[in-house]
Order: structure tokens, then C-alpha cells, then sequence
């Protein structure tokens, strides 16, 4: 991964999931096996197929259908068109799907048969890539491109998409592709600001919420957020409960990292690594490497900060996350993102969660009376960005991070080797540098589309405002793509969505004031517990995995 027909970046971002929630878990960020080489013989289906492709791009031939959530018609038909020019013997259609129920929608084109769909987004649909329906990217990333005349890998900057392709075995797979970029910032209407005399952005959390008390006195909603299930789950409101959490457990990495003699373990990284909360990017996956059995394990035994019930950690965070929501719109549990939105843009919320992409995509909605819902649009403000403040005490381990990954989540669906190469050829011309500028000057010329960040690609030149505008915002550490209990806990277990439908219904409750702290992390330890295994069962796993942790799970059909 969202604020509907907003912006190129919110799709990705905010189906996010769906990013971003499914975000947490979707195969953006390699997790690496203990073998060195990549894979390169098996179809996503599982069975053999023909080596990518590597016939000249103008003797192709084919339909490929893009079916996208919530984008630009008009930038994928540009890129569509621009594209059908080089390859005349090619037909691509654009079919801009919405986004509320675009997983079921996609879900139900698998139960069918094989889609008519080729280019999708995937990660809301982890089952999907678990039983292997989409193209596996790494085969082809050696193939040479057409469009750049050198391996595709050369034009993809892979340490910024979080793959580590010394770190891939045979057993590991990429079934979407992320290029784009998103990073989760606080935007904030400055003259609000000015007029209930706030002069400095706030830094910390006990600074966000003095300042959201004059801004609720003074008759504005101090925060425009969503709260129905899918922001909970998903959206802009599940990315601050996993943000904030990762502030008190950053220890996490200590009980899952790989060990000495686990199929995970990798030499050169895992046994020079060392802690150090005081790094953002200490845990990341090109850093130290993961091992998810363990995780589970301490789930299941409640060890460290997958302990919920009881632990002060949790405690101080679910009171402080409690504050947070508070300053929400009336009616938060019924607020929509569009209706959460338009507080914003029409001046009535001072803030909001948003990305980069607003930078370019605010002007345009202010004139949008669809989105503002008044004739003509509304009277534009100043606006600006601060980023993600940190709450502070003793049960916190470290300053706060936020999202900032590659995002896109661009999957094909597999069918036979001839329409995958296709499939493949498309994005190989999507990210090369013409392609990409194609793309880019569409989403300037666009009323409803916007960059959310800079792209992960090298040899790309972008549009001059776009490359301004990027440069203001400081990286603070990213929280997104890592097994921990902040993305895997908090919001109900690792995105098993009975799991998430029983915590949104408990952490409304707690909310609203319905049940005190303790008893909302009682639920939240029983939904965990009661869920692991039927979480482990979906995903191939059992609970006799986690006996022994260092060894590779069977593979179970």
C-alpha cells in the first residue's frame, strides 16, 4: 500500500497491505536460507519451465491485462500506449479496479480458474503466493533487457528494495516487485498551526499531544484518521499501532535471530552482527537474518516482548497508543479514509498520516470537489511535514522509526512460460529509463496520481520537482518488512484475518473506553494464543516446527 483515487503511491501503500498491514509480511524484504544460490528452474506454479525469454522486445506478441486497485487510468494507459508503440504486435489493456474488495475480487479470479488478469497487486492475497499462482522474479533477473542491453538486476537498486541476493537459496522465492517508495510522515496545515500559536513541529509524543489540546480547544479535530476495520487493519491507523509498538520492542531481534546451526544462519552476516537499538537500521534484513520459527516459538512461549498479558512494555504502549486515538474525528469507528481525508483538505483537521505523494497531490485536490465536496473546491493552505515523534519513558527502547520501503507490490499471475516472459518484458520496460519517464512525466501531467517517493532504480532521471521535493525528507529508520512482535502482534496475529477481525473489534472497545488496559492486553494474549496454530496450518506450518527451531520445515502440500 487508502484515501480512494488519491494518488499512484496510496495505492501500493495503503492497500498496504495491504502495507501495508499485509505489508509486514509480504515478500518485499528477502529473508534469507542458508544457501547462496538463487533459483532458477521452477514456473510459480512449481513445475519446470523455459528459461526467461530473451527474444528482442519488438518480435513479441501477446495481450497483457493490468488490473490494478484505485490508479491512474491515464498513467497506465501512457505507460500502455508508450509501450504497444515498441512492441506493435502487443496488446495491453487497463482495467483500474477498486479498491474495497479488490482481495476478495482477486481472490475469486483464482477460485474461478486462471485469471484473465496478468498484472496485479499482491499483497494482500499471502495464501496466493504460498501456493505459488504468481511469477517468481528471481529467474529473470539475470535475463538481459532489451530496453538497457544488461542484466535486469543492474538497473534495479536492490539494496533499497531490501533483497540480498547473495542471501537467496533455492527455496526462496519473489513473487511481487516493489520499485516505488513510500515513507510515512505527519503532514500538518500550518496555518492552523499558526493561529492556536504552535511554532515548532513537534518532536516528541508528549509534544504531539500538547499541541493537539490547543488544537482541540481551539474547535479543529487535532487528527484526521480512519478508524474503520480496513484502516485499522491496513491503513493509516494500523501503521501507527506498528509503528509505535516497534518503539518498545526492538528487543525482539535477540530471541529471533538466526543462530549458530539454523537453516537461516548466514556466515559474513549473522555471526558478525551485534545489538544496537541506538542504530535504526541495526535489524535489517541485510543486517542479520531472521528465523521465523523462532519467532513462533516465542510466541508460544511467551518469551521477551511476545509476552502481552502482564508485560509493562505492552502496558505502556497500549496506554499511550489509547491517547493517541483520542484526538481522532467524532464517529471515529464509522470514518472512512475519504471522509477522514476531506477533514483535511477542507481545513477542519489540522493533521494527518500521510506520504511524499501529498506534496504534489495536494494542490490538485484542493480544487477537486469530489474530494473536497464543495462546488468549485476549496480556498488552498500551507502545508508541511514533521516525522514520526517518539514516545518516551522507561519502557521505551528506542527513538521511533516509520515505514519507508520500496512499495508497488506488483505481481504476475502464472500461466504458461510464454505469457510470464511477456509479463516480465512489460515491467523489465516499466523500469527501464525510458519506460520509467514515461510513467513518472504521466503522474505529473495526472489530477489523480502522485510519487510517493524515489524510485529504487538506477539510470532513471525523474521530472525536477519531483526530485526537489524528495530530497526533504530525513530518513528516520524504517519498521516495515521484519518478523517482530510490533508487525506481528499488535494488530492481532501476523495478518490471519480471524485473528484481525477479533482485535479490531477489541481494540475499538478499548478505545471507546468499553475495557481498561489490562483486560484489552487479556483479549489480545487470548486472540494470539488461540490463533497460533490455525495461523501456522495456512501458512504450511505446525506447531511440532517449533521444537526445533534451527531445522527446516517439511514441505507440506
Amino acid at each position: 500500500m487508502t484515501i480512494h483515487k488519491r494518488s499512484a503511491l496510496l495505492v501500493g501503500a495503503l492497500v498496504a497491505t495491504s502495507m501495508l498491514a499485509a505489508c509486514s509480511n509480504s515478500n518485499n524484504t528477502v529473508e534469507p536460507s542458508a544457501s547462496n544460490s538463487a533459483s532458477a528452474g521452477q514456473s510459480a506454479s512449481g513445475s519446470p519451465s523455459a528459461s526467461p525469454s530473451e527474444s528482442a522486445a519488438s518480435e513479441l506478441a501477446g495481450t497483457l491485462n493490468i488490473s490494478l486497485p484505485n490508479a491512474s487510468s491515464s498513467v497506465w494507459n501512457a505507460v500502455a500506449d508508450a509501450y504497444m508503440k515498441k512492441n506493435p504486435g502487443v496488446k495491453v489493456t487497463v482495467d483500474i479496479k477498486p479498491l474495497d474488495g479488490y482481495k476478495e475480487w482477486l481472490t475469486a479470479q483464482f477460485a474461478a480458474g486462471t485469471p484473465d488478469a496478468d498484472l496485479v497487486v499482491n499483497n494482500e492475497v499471502a495464501n496466493l503466493m504460498s501456493d505459488k499462482k504468481f511469477v517468481d522474479y528471481y529467474p529473470y533477473f539475470d535475463q538481459v533487457n532489451p530496453y538497457t542491453g544488461k542484466p535486469w538486476k543492474d538497473s534495479l537498486d536492490l539494496a533499497a528494495m531490501g533483497i540480498n541476493l547473495d542471501g537467496v537459496g533455492t527455496e526462496d522465492h519473489l513473487y511481487n516487485l516493489n520499485f516505488e517508495s513510500v515513507q510515512i510522515v505527519w503532514m500538518y496545515n500550518k496555518e492552523i498551526f499558526e493561529k492556536v500559536g504552535i511554532t515548532e513541529t513537534p518532536k516528541t509524543f508528549s509534544e504531539l499531544t500538547a499541541d493537539f489540546d490547543k488544537i482541540k480547544a481551539a474547535g479543529f479535530t487535532p487528527l484526521a484518521l480512519a478508524g474503520d476495520a480496513n484502516s485499522m487493519w491496513s491503513n493509516q491507523a494500523g501503521w501507527l499501532v506498528r509503528i509505535y509498538a516497534d518503539q518498545y520492542m526492538r528487543d525482539y531481534i535477540n530471541i529471533i535471530r538466526s543462530q549458530d546451526q539454523d537453516y537461516t544462519y548466514l556466515p559474513g552476516i549473522d555471526d558478525i552482527w551485534t545489538y544496537d537499538p541506538a542504530d535504526p537500521y541495526n535489524d535489517s534484513n541485510s543486517n542479520v537474518t531472521k528465523n521465523e520459527l523462532r519467532q513462533w516459538k516465542a510466541v508460544k512461549d511467551k518469551e521477551g516482548p511476545y509476552k502481552i498479558a502482564g508485560n509493562p512494555a505492552w502496558t505502556a504502549y497500549a496506554d499511550n497508543l489509547k491517547k493517541l486515538f483520542s484526538y481522532t474525528p467524532d464517529g471515529f469507528f464509522g470514518v472512512k479514509d475519504d471522509q477522514a481525508y476531506q477533514l483535511f483538505l477542507t481545513g477542519k483537521a489540522a493533521t494527518m498520516v500521510s506520504t511524499p505523494a501529498s506534496y504534489f497531490q495536494l494542490p490538485k485536490d484542493f480544487a477537486d470537489e469530489t474530494k473536497t465536496g464543495a462546488q468549485g473546491g476549496v480556498k488552498a493552505f500551507d502545508y508541511g511535514f514533521f516525522n514520526m515523534p517518539s514516545m518516551e519513558g522507561a519502557e521505551v527502547i528506542a527513538p521511533a522509526r516509520t515505514i519507508q520501503i520500496p512499495i508497488g507490490f506488483y505481481g504476475l499471475v502464472s500461466k504458461d512460460a510464454e505469457q510470464n516472459a511477456l509479463g516480465m518484458n512489460f515491467m523489465m520496460y516499466l523500469t527501464s529509463p525510458e519506460g520509467y519517464m514515461v510513467y513518472a512525466e504521466a503522474i505529473q501531467n495526472s489530477k489523480d496520481a502522485a510519487l510517493s517517493g524515489a524510485p529504487a532504480l538506477k539510470d532513471i532521471t525523474l521530472p525536477a520537482e519531483m526530485t526537489a521535493a524528495f530530497a526533504d525528507f530525513t530518513p528516520i529508520g524504517n519498521t516495515e518488512g521484519y518478523i517482530s512482535a510490533g508487525n506481528n502482534l499488535a494488530r492481532g496475529l501476523n495478518d490471519y484475518q480471524p485473528s484481525v477481525q477479533d482485535w479490531v473489534g477489541s481494540v475499538q472497545r478499548f478505545f471507546a473506553g468499553q475495557t481498561t488496559t489490562e483486560q484489552y492486553l487479556n483479549e489480545l494474549q487470548a486472540n494470539v494464543d488461540k490463533y497460533l496454530e490455525p495461523m501456522l496450518q495456512q501458512n504450511k506450518k505446525e506447531l511440532s516446527d517449533l521444537d526445533t527451531p534451527e531445522s527446516r520445515p517439511p514441505e507440506r502440500k
